[in-house]
């Protein structure tokens, strides 16, 4: 398994459980799933790339 799937996995984990837990109505759970894994995913990685530059 690579870093990349390990931090899909995570990602998927901990914004199911937001979502579960901030939001009441689907629609808004769904809204809210999709806005944590789209930060997460694409914050990790920016910040992947800034590591690499500084490296």
């Amino acid at each position: 398994m690579n870093h990349f799937l390990g931090l899909l996995i995570l990602s998927l984990c901990i914004a199911t459980v937001f979502s579960l837990v901030n939001r009441s109505e689907t629609t808004e759970r769904i809204k809210y799933f999709l806005t944590l894994m789209g930060y997460m995913v694409v914050g990790s990685l920016l910040f992947a790339w800034l590591m690499y530059l500084l490296a």
